[in-house]
Protein backbone atom coordinates (compact mmCIF):
# COMPACT_ATOMS: atom_id res chain seq x y z
CA UNK A 1 0.00 0.00 0.00
CA UNK A 2 1.23 3.43 -1.18
CA UNK A 3 0.72 6.77 0.86
CA UNK A 4 -0.30 9.35 -0.87
CA UNK A 5 -1.24 12.99 0.36
CA UNK A 6 -3.73 15.20 -0.31
CA UNK A 7 -3.09 19.20 -0.38
CA UNK A 8 -7.00 20.16 -0.98
CA UNK A 9 -9.57 22.23 0.89
CA UNK A 10 -12.48 20.98 -1.22
CA UNK A 11 -14.06 18.60 0.70
CA UNK A 12 -15.89 17.34 -2.40
CA UNK A 13 -13.26 17.31 -4.53
CA UNK A 14 -10.77 15.65 -1.31
CA UNK A 15 -13.51 12.92 -0.98
CA UNK A 16 -13.58 11.97 -4.37
CA UNK A 17 -9.81 11.46 -5.24
CA UNK A 18 -9.53 9.67 -1.90
CA UNK A 19 -12.40 7.16 -2.70
CA UNK A 20 -11.09 6.61 -5.73
CA UNK A 21 -7.30 6.46 -4.34
CA UNK A 22 -8.62 4.01 -1.75
CA UNK A 23 -10.17 1.97 -3.92
CA UNK A 24 -6.72 0.83 -5.76
CA UNK A 25 -5.17 0.33 -1.97
CA UNK A 26 -3.66 3.86 -1.57
CA UNK A 27 -3.63 5.12 1.87
CA UNK A 28 -4.83 8.30 1.99
CA UNK A 29 -3.52 11.12 4.08
CA UNK A 30 -5.43 14.75 4.20
CA UNK A 31 -2.44 17.48 4.70
CA UNK A 32 -2.43 20.64 5.83
CA UNK A 33 1.53 21.51 6.00
CA UNK A 34 4.80 18.89 5.06
CA UNK A 35 5.07 18.22 8.70
CA UNK A 36 1.50 16.34 8.48
CA UNK A 37 2.89 13.56 5.91
CA UNK A 38 3.74 9.85 6.92
CA UNK A 39 7.08 8.85 6.80
CA UNK A 40 6.97 6.96 3.56
CA UNK A 41 4.51 9.56 1.48
CA UNK A 42 5.26 8.65 -1.75
CA UNK A 43 3.02 10.83 -4.21
CA UNK A 44 1.62 14.26 -3.44
CA UNK A 45 -1.66 15.48 -5.14
CA UNK A 46 -1.73 19.31 -4.64
CA UNK A 47 -5.08 21.43 -5.76
CA UNK A 48 -3.07 24.18 -7.43
CA UNK A 49 -5.74 26.68 -7.30
CA UNK A 50 -5.61 26.95 -3.28
CA UNK A 51 -4.07 30.09 -2.24
CA UNK A 52 -2.28 27.89 0.27
CA UNK A 53 -1.15 25.57 -1.37
CA UNK A 54 -0.99 26.41 -4.95
CA UNK A 55 2.30 28.85 -5.22
CA UNK A 56 5.88 28.31 -5.82
CA UNK A 57 6.73 28.77 -2.22
CA UNK A 58 5.23 25.76 -0.75
CA UNK A 59 5.65 23.08 -3.82
CA UNK A 60 9.48 24.11 -3.50
CA UNK A 61 9.70 23.89 0.05
CA UNK A 62 7.54 20.57 -0.27
CA UNK A 63 9.92 19.69 -2.86
CA UNK A 64 13.19 20.47 -1.27
CA UNK A 65 11.75 18.34 2.22
CA UNK A 66 10.50 15.49 0.88
CA UNK A 67 10.99 12.56 -1.73
CA UNK A 68 7.21 12.69 -3.36
CA UNK A 69 6.26 12.46 -7.01
CA UNK A 70 4.13 15.84 -6.75
CA UNK A 71 1.26 16.15 -8.80
CA UNK A 72 -0.70 19.07 -9.15
CA UNK A 73 -4.26 20.26 -10.92
CA UNK A 74 -5.98 23.72 -11.31
CA UNK A 75 -8.54 24.95 -13.20
CA UNK A 76 -6.74 27.02 -15.72
CA UNK A 77 -2.91 26.12 -17.00
CA UNK A 78 -1.09 28.73 -18.78
CA UNK A 79 2.54 28.02 -19.85
CA UNK A 80 4.05 30.41 -17.26
CA UNK A 81 2.35 29.07 -14.86
CA UNK A 82 3.19 25.91 -15.44
CA UNK A 83 6.81 26.44 -15.96
CA UNK A 84 7.11 27.97 -12.41
CA UNK A 85 5.42 25.25 -10.93
CA UNK A 86 7.47 22.52 -12.74
CA UNK A 87 10.43 24.71 -11.84
CA UNK A 88 9.58 24.65 -8.20
CA UNK A 89 9.43 21.04 -8.74
CA UNK A 90 5.98 19.79 -9.39
CA UNK A 91 6.01 17.10 -11.80
CA UNK A 92 3.27 16.83 -13.45
CA UNK A 93 0.45 19.23 -13.70
CA UNK A 94 -3.83 18.34 -14.88
CA UNK A 95 -6.67 19.98 -15.84
CA UNK A 96 -9.15 20.53 -12.71
CA UNK A 97 -11.95 18.70 -14.99
CA UNK A 98 -10.06 15.94 -15.56
CA UNK A 99 -8.46 14.69 -12.48
CA UNK A 100 -11.08 12.91 -10.77
CA UNK A 101 -11.56 11.42 -14.19
CA UNK A 102 -8.16 10.21 -14.92
CA UNK A 103 -6.71 10.10 -10.97
CA UNK A 104 -6.58 6.35 -10.57
CA UNK A 105 -4.63 5.37 -14.57
CA UNK A 106 -2.16 8.08 -13.33
CA UNK A 107 -1.43 6.74 -10.16
CA UNK A 108 -1.12 3.55 -11.07
CA UNK A 109 1.64 4.23 -13.99
CA UNK A 110 3.43 6.35 -11.47
CA UNK A 111 3.15 3.56 -8.51
CA UNK A 112 4.73 0.74 -11.04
Amino acid sequence: MKDIALFVKDFQKGTELSNLLTNIDMHVTFAESIYDLPDQCQIGIIDLDDEKFGNVKFVSELNRHTEMMLLGYMEKITKDIQDKLKAAGCNMILPTASVVKNITSVIQAIAK
